[in-house]
């Protein structure tokens, strides 16, 4: 059984279908890359897997079960966790407490908790920002150091880096990663490359779903990529067999093979 699956998954808005009658599917510990030309269905493939739309036709299965019809914040909880291609972060929160917002479906105390058992209450504060410093040192160290800095003042590679971490603190079964080298130089786009590497030490079991136009990335980071046009998947394999498929060089590298 896979540990993410969609069938026939499909959404149409007014007359057009931004996705059609799509099959995926991806185990424990695999990452997958998505490519294909700007509205080619990509990023409403994965609002659609993290609950933002919901499908119009079809299924999304997570360990067996039916999802489709769960809301996003569910979905969340029930361990698909994303970044998104803007950012969404808190600039006027720190960085700890942008992170800190990662776990809120994990939190036991509730409103009477903070009146009447107050120390309680604390003492999963406290233990929920050591969970996050502890993924964030281990991602990149020089960022804890800027810890409770405005998400404001932090540079945007960071900004990235805060987005990961807030995604991973809740040890999601499956992360979804829309573009994360967006808006990076190409030295950047290394570092972060590297980094999403890092994401497989901090949780080996993972699975990683990444949309991304920088070929470098797809081409090292995903062991597998699937291809979409026109909301349809008309490619998968690995990279090597990908930039020589005749429907992917047409539909996205531009009519010749790299």
């Amino acid at each position: 059984m896979a540990l993410l699956e969609t069938k026939g998954v499909s959404i149409q808005f007014g007359g057009l279908w931004a996705v059609k009658d799509v099959d995926f599917l991806i185990d424990a510990k695999e990452i997958v890359g998505l490519i294909g030309p700007n509205g080619s269905g990509k990023t409403t493939f994965l609002n659609i897997i993290s609950g933002v739309y919901r499908a119009t036709h079809g299924a999304v299965t997570l360990q067996g079960e039916d999802i489709s019809a769960l809301r996003a914040y569910s979905i969340f909880k029930k361990g698909i966790a994303r970044t998104y291609q803007s950012s969404r972060l808190c600039w006027d929160l720190s960085v700890a407490d942008n992170i800190l917002t990662g776990l809120y479906s994990k939190q036991m105390n509730g409103f009477w908790d903070v009146i009447l058992r107050p120390r309680r209450v604390d003492s999963e504060i406290y233990d929920s920002l050591q969970e996050c410093m502890d993924i964030l040192s281990y991602f990149n160290p020089g960022l804890f150091k800027r810890r409770y800095e405005l998400a404001k003042n932090i540079p945007h590679i960071d900004r990235r880096r805060i987005e990961i971490c807030r995604a991973l603190v809740g040890q999601p079964a499956v992360l979804l990663l829309d573009e994360p080298t967006a808006g990076l130089n190409g030295e950047e786009t290394m570092q972060m490359m590297k980094d999403i590497h890092k994401i497989r030490e901090i949780n080996k079991d993972i699975c990683i779903i990444i949309i991304e136009h920088d070929m470098k990335v797809m081409e090292s980071v995903p062991e597998r990529i699937v291809v979409f046009n026109a909301g349809q998947k008309i490619a998968e394999g690995i990279y090597n067999e990908i930039v020589r498929d005749k429907d992917v060089i047409s539909a996205y590298l531009g009519g010749a093979a790299i």
